[in-house]
């Protein structure tokens, strides 16, 4: 039954099942949520503007505070990408 445990506390920050249950649950939903107003957001394009945008930022920023996926984070987003590219003029 270790395969349970392992993924929860295998990384710099370990969190225990029902952590990692809540965590995963809330924002799966958050996110199913929002994915929905964003097809409403498609066809109607002055309802909800940004709200979709706002959850999934939201999303990856807990993501990021977790410290659970550094070498995802190295892997897929190259060191200060999101700021030199996009938040300067």
């Amino acid at each position: 039954m270790s395969f349970i445990y392992d993924h929860v506390r295998d990384t710099e920050n370990p969190q225990t099942y029902l952590q990692h249950f809540k965590f995963g649950f809330t924002n799966s939903c958050k996110l199913i949520g929002a994915g929905f107003v964003g097809i409403i957001h498609a066809f109607c394009p002055w309802w909800y503007p940004f709200y979709t945008s706002t959850v999934v930022i939201k999303s990856f920023k807990k993501l990021v505070d977790s410290k659970r996926h550094k070498t995802e984070l190295l892997d897929i987003i190259p060191t200060d990408y999101i700021y030199k590219k996009h938040l300067t003029k």
